[in-house]
């Protein structure tokens, strides 16, 4: 089993030295503890997509149990998640996870994403959001759109960056990512461009994981509701 993690990001927004993967979290990074859930589930198969300090991120990686390829965007400080994910494409070849670099959570998350029909899933914070998140329209329980620009009040919530994408639609899913950087010529832009052009033909399954200790760190007050709401409910 496939994780594809994107780890390119330099994080400016919280002012840092540290890849905002390597924020420690509970005494332990955010980039290790993704790992450990991942491979809790049987993943061990790894590809990283690394740009800013880069060499960091892969020392940070080693010794780690698994089989790892990096994958560096050098243009990371002018693109975003969908070129990413785009450079990634000959590793969507079947079921993989994804995961945003910068999402705490821990295993139970995955645990919920697995045993869900259909085989894509994506695990979704319902509730109110902003114009911020990346939100969801639901309907008759499949995920209808995906993206930023959605009216907050007509979504279940927000895509918390980490799913389960099944081995059917790994063709489609790299022929969208083709389609927005290649022909349309998007690249920065978040990889969920190319999943909404997915929702129309393929079943793409929300999965509630509210209850469970989830953040994605953009701001420093994320990083502070990590570290002292979310660290306490992890599961060790």
């Amino acid at each position: 089993m496939r994780a594809i993690i994107l780890a390119a990001g330099a994080g400016r927004r919280l002012g840092l030295e540290t890849p905002k993967s390597m924020i420690p979290i509970a005494g332990t990074s955010i980039l290790h503890r993704q790992i450990e859930a991942f491979r809790a589930d049987g993943v061990d198969d790894f590809v990283v997509v690394v740009g800013h300090r880069h060499e960091q991120v892969i020392d940070h990686l080693c010794g780690q149990a698994g089989r790892f390829s990096f994958i560096f965007n050098e243009r990371f400080a002018e693109t975003n998640t969908i070129y990413s994910l785009y450079l990634a494409r000959e590793h969507i070849t079947g079921t993989f996870y994804y995961a945003n670099a910068d999402v705490v959570f821990d295993r139970r998350l995955i645990e919920r994403l697995r045993p869900c029909p259909p085989a894509t899933a994506l695990a979704i914070q319902t509730g109110s959001c902003g114009r911020e998140e990346v939100k969801v329209i639901v309907e008759d329980g499949r995920v209808r759109r995906i993206s930023k620009q959605l009216d907050p009040e007509a979504c279940l919530g927000e895509f918390v960056g980490v799913a389960r994408f099944g081995g059917e639609l790994a063709a489609a899913f790299v022929d969208a990512l083709e389609t927005c950087v290649e022909r349309e010529g998007v690249v920065d832009d978040y990889f969920e461009r190319a999943v909404d052009r997915l929702c129309p033909e393929w079943t793409l399954a929300p999965v509630d994981v509210s209850d469970l200790p989830c953040i994605e760190i953009d701001f420093p007050d994320d990083l502070h509701r990590a570290r002292h709401e979310v660290a306490p409910r992890l599961l060790v």
